[in-house]
């Protein structure tokens, strides 16, 4: 389903309030600056659908300022991943100390779970992709140097991307689920082969490591309802020792079993938002995502979300407004 958002049609005075509301449900939870002017009429909107679980949106609107926060963060529950093309207008995108400035064609990728900021200092156009973390890694894995980072459109890989997504925010609502499903995996695949040629030394391949650690996490993904999957599991699969698989997840700062615990909880946390499972029980989840035990899902949901998994559910079971067209 397509949903089209617009501020035209409203008062000038609830534009801005309007359009507050559209950006964080379509995409996450933003603070906003503005310009003083904006508050005597604001126009915004956006086009949104998804494909292969992939949120797929183009965004027209006057310039302003979107930005997380830590505090922010601390209060939602959204852990994505979003990429930035820019298609009219300068865009900047600050996190971790780096800034992408976007032209139009550039695009750049950034972690909702930490606090960034994105400035549009013009009128502006974006398509915008929203990655769930878990497909993100699954297909696209990247170390968090490559966040807010500009990959330019007139050249390399990056120059495939921009009409790759203008096609598909034309084409999406006629694709088959299965056709989306293969396209999204096309299309995030073909983003890492972008930040990967960017970043890349002198046209050398990627360091072993950031490869192996691409496998694993795949590998993780694809078998995270299986309960006894370990690290020894995953090194024998990808014929490497445990403890070399220890130290590339150690160069992201992490483990494999805490790497395998965030996927599961992540993927709880969609099937439990996802109305068509709403008559499935939480424990049914729970074991479906590779809990062995009920009551250690139900901690470790509540130590990353704040909320059980039944409250998250309750939270996060109310249907979106419908769109103003």
């Amino acid at each position: 389903m397509t949903l089209d958002f617009s501020t035209a049609p409203l008062d000038s005075r609830a534009q801005l309030d309007y359009w507050r509301e559209v950006v964080c449900t379509t995409f996450v939870e933003y603070e906003m600056d503005v310009p003083q002017h904006a508050s005597t009429g604001f126009l915004g909107q956006v086009t949104a659908q998804t494909v292969g679980g992939v949120g797929v949106a183009r965004v027209v609107s006057d310039p302003h300022t979107v930005f997380r926060s830590p505090s922010l963060i601390r209060r939602s529950s959204e852990d994505d991943l979003l990429v930035n093309l820019a298609v009219q207008g300068r865009v900047t995108v600050t996190q971790q100390g780096r800034e992408a400035l976007l032209q139009p064609g550039d695009f750049t990728v950034y972690d909702s779970a930490l606090p960034c900021r994105i400035a549009c200092l013009d009128p502006f156009e974006l398509l915008v992709l929203k990655v769930p973390r878990s497909l993100f890694d699954a297909h696209c894995p990247l170390a968090q140097a490559t966040m807010a980072t500009q990959v330019p459109g007139d050249r390399g890989v990056g120059a495939l991307i921009a009409p790759f997504l203008h096609s598909l925010t034309v084409h999406a609502r006629g694709l088959a689920p299965d056709a989306s499903a293969r396209i999204a995996t096309t299309l995030l695949e073909l983003l890492a082969t972008a930040l990967s040629d960017r970043t890349a030394v002198g046209g050398q391949l990627k360091a072993p490591g950031a490869v192996h650690m691409g496998r694993a996490r795949r590998y993780i993904n694809d078998h995270i309802a299986d309960p006894d999957l370990s690290p020894t599991v995953i090194a024998q699969a990808l014929g490497i020792s445990v403890r070399y698989l220890h130290a590339i997840f150690r160069a992201e700062d992490t483990t494999p079993s805490h790497w395998i615990l965030r996927q599961r909880i992540h993927m709880a946390a969609r099937l439990l938002a996802d109305p068509g499972r709403a008559g499935r029980r939480v424990t049914d989840i729970a074991y479906a995502v590779g809990f062995k035990d009920a009551s250690h899902f139900t901690r470790a949901f509540k130590s990353r979300y704040g909320v059980s998994p039944r409250e998250y559910r309750r939270d996060h079971s109310a249907a979106p407004q419908g769109p103003v067209t």
